[in-house]
């Protein structure tokens, strides 16, 4: 019986309702350890015991548990499966879920900064995600939460595939001795970090992948975050994709899906064919 879509309660709702209807000799223990909890989130986050903070802090408690409730099945809704853990974990096993889901997506970065310190003054994702329970419920709050996680997981990806390459390419040796002057940051983009290095790297530039030179056969093409597109002739443009992909042979294979955008390249987003010259009265490519 699908609880949880009959009557919009949130997962631990669905669950107690079941737990009344069993009559479960658990009940008045999950009650006692629910209101420890609820007591504790209340002076933790919401600074006091005043009615307002209890209420805040009940309302927490409940979105949590169903968070973690919801981990339990994988995003499912299985209230009687939600039960069993409920009662296999306790009030303590099942919050655990949803911290430990918490903690996970807290410890990967948010911005793609390359060598940079940890923000202080970062948002706190738990407060975040109690605001989206909140507001939306908390089956809502842990499909952002899983779609946070997966964001944030390739965010720290392409940190760790700039990083690889300015310890492991000349050209991001080179560029790493001087970073303030390459990137103007010693904390730079790391898409920036991977597109100089990897233009160096292939032959796609020669010095300097943002210098008004770059682009021998007119000036550059401005792709997504101002990332310069270059054009070769085929001779250049054959040698550019074997260097490229004699490189992506030595990344670590579990950092090259940060090559990918949409299913395409770097190489291919970034490095063209030279377009061909159009005859007189001939329409412009698209």
């Amino acid at each position: 019986m699908e609880v949880q879509v009959i009557d919009k309660r949130p997962p631990l709702g669905a669950v107690i309702a079941l737990a009344k209807a069993e009559r479960d000799a658990l009940l008045p223990k999950w009650r006692d350890d629910m209101a420890a909890m609820s007591a504790e989130v209340a002076r933790k986050y919401f600074g006091a015991l005043t009615e307002e903070a209890v209420l805040d802090g009940v309302e927490a408690c409940v979105n949590l548990l169903s968070i973690g409730l919801l981990r339990s099945t994988s995003g499912g809704i299985e209230p009687a499966a939600w039960l069993q853990t409920f009662r296999a974990a306790g009030v303590r096993g099942v919050s655990k879920l949803a911290v430990e889901l918490i903690k996970v997506c807290d410890a990967l970065p948010d911005y793609a900064l390359v060598y940079s310190a940890k923000d202080e003054f970062r948002p706190s994702l738990l407060l975040q995600l109690l605001s989206q329970a909140s507001k939306h419920g908390p089956a809502r709050a842990y499909v952002f939460l899983m779609r946070e996680t997966a964001e944030r997981t390739e965010i720290k990806r392409q940190i760790q595939l700039a990083e690889w390459l300015l310890g492991n390419t000349s050209s991001g040796r080179i560029a790493r001795r001087d970073m303030d002057r390459f990137f103007g940051t010693d904390s730079p983009d790391a898409e920036a970090a991977i597109h100089h290095v990897i233009s160096l790297s292939c032959g796609a530039a020669k010095i300097d992948p943002y210098a008004e030179s770059f682009n021998e056969d007119g000036p550059p093409e401005i792709a997504p975050h101002d990332l310069q597109v270059t054009r070769l002739a085929p001779k250049r443009l054959a040698e550019a994709r074997k260097r490229y992909e004699d490189l992506v042979e030595r990344i670590p294979a579990d950092l090259r899906a940060a090559l990918l955008f949409r299913e395409k390249t770097w190489f291919d987003r970034f490095v063209l064919p030279t377009a061909r010259p159009r005859k007189a009265g001939a329409p412009a490519e698209p």
